[in-house]
């Protein structure tokens, strides 16, 4: 358990923001979605195990095929409840990276941009941060579920990093105020570290400490956010807590649903594991069954709730897995020709976009180069793709790279 100053220096690191403090605040006109949920398979997702079946069938090894509730529209054995839910699914079949190994790999999905060692680029997260928080909004705009890579902020100020959230269940704590402490004992208590503040500002502040008070009081407002108790998923009806069952995956996606629908801008839901150099058959089943409950009860979830249809969720991994299967009864990495999925905001549902070559060597149809995904993302929030912010040096870098808003996806 941490203490209340361990709370506010945790969220001031890892870049818990909040709307006064200087977001771009670019109008979005063009928006068909409100908000994102970025579900992350860190690992390296098998396309040939999942939803690219329409390969040579050795290309499938022990994998099997089902027909979902659409035509024409098929994926492996693993995932029989989302067969059920691919009429609201694109499958993006025909995805390239440059990069194959893990580190490199997950960085350029998440950021659009190969690994440098002179500058550390922000997620797209904190892009979708950093430009749609408005002064209204009462949650942080980037929250990141689950263990995994967190989201950084790159050379962004840590305020637009993604506030983490390590397990659904615990939420975030010594975010209230301690009941032993009255209200007007510790807002006496605030004041005072007001004007000892202002004391120091005027006499030695400096970027860094100016930073630091942004970032205390920004705890501070989300301590007394209304919205707060979205975070708590004991909060949820019994109905809605019993679809998405107790797997800590399904949770965090429950946790995603409630804080879109209550206006957050980028979830990210982490769910590792997915790296089978060995023994891919009998681990893959069980990750497997974890991204097939998860998933489909979060589409049903916001279906029902009317969110659907302003919310874009996607699916995305940094590489995908070699057509054959290596000695060791496992795939290795494969960056050309791996599998993404997008649902909802308008997206072309019951559909495969791109296809790999029969061999499932390579993408041959309907490629979408990573930095084409984050483009896409960001144009369907009303975001300029093209966007730039300069590093603290003054080096100009756009949101998506060279990306292109991919808008044949959508209807």
């Amino acid at each position: 358990m941490i203490d209340r100053r361990e709370f506010i220096y945790r969220v001031g690191l890892t870049g818990m923001s909040l709307p006064f403090l200087n977001a771009s605040s670019i109008p979005a006109p063009t928006a068909k979605a409100k908000s994102v949920i970025y579900i992350f398979l860190n690992g390296g997702l098998s396309q040939y195990d999942s939803f690219n079946v329409e390969v040579d069938k050795d290309v499938l090894g022990k994998s099997t095929i089902l027909n979902s509730n659409v035509d024409g529209v098929r994926v492996s054995n693993y995932f029989p409840t989302l067969a059920d839910h691919m009429d609201k699914l694109l499958v993006l079949n025909a995805m390239k990276t440059n990069q194959g190994a893990h580190p490199a790999g997950i960085y350029k999905m998440l950021t659009g941009y190969n690994p440098r060692s002179s500058i550390t680029h922000p997620e797209l997260g904190s892009w979708v941060n950093k430009t749609l928080t408005k002064e209204q909004d009462s949650l942080p705009n980037f929250v990141s579920i689950g263990k995994g890579r967190a989201g950084t902020a790159g050379f962004f100020p840590g305020q637009w990093a993604a506030l983490p959230v390590q397990d659904p269940e615990m939420g975030i704590d010594f975010a209230e105020r301690n009941q032993a402490v009255e209200e007007k004992q510790f807002e006496k208590r605030i004041d005072i570290l007001d004007s000892l503040n202002a004391d120091f500002e005027d006499d030695y502040g400096t970027k860094d400490t100016r930073s630091y008070m942004d970032t205390y009081a920004s705890s501070l407002k989300f301590m007394s956010s209304k919205d707060i108790d979205a975070f708590d998923l004991k909060r949820e009806s019994e109905r809605i807590v019993g679809m998405y069952g107790r797997d800590e995956f399904s949770r965090s996606c429950l946790l995603a649903g409630r804080l879109v629908e209550r206006g957050v801008r980028f979830v990210k839901v982490n769910l590792g594991g997915w790296d089978y150099h060995n023994d891919l058959y009998s681990k893959f089943p069980a990750n497997a069954k974890k991204l097939d409950k998860g998933l489909s009860s979060l589409l049903m979830h916001l279906s029902q709730k009317g969110l659907l249809d302003e919310t874009l969720v996607v699916v995305s991994t940094e590489f995908g897995r070699k057509p054959g299967v290596n000695p060791n009864r496992g795939r290795d990495h494969h960056p050309d020709g791996f599998t993404c999925l997008m649902a909802g905001a308008g997206v072309k549902a019951g559909q495969i976009y791109g296809a790999t070559s029969s061999d499932g060597q390579e993408a041959a149809e309907g490629v979408l180069d990573v930095t084409d995904f984050n483009a896409t993302i960001a144009w369907r929030l009303g975001i300029d793709p093209n966007f730039e912010e300069n590093t603290p040096n003054g080096r100009p870098f756009k949101l998506a790279n060279r990306g292109k808003a991919r808008k044949e996806l959508f209807s």
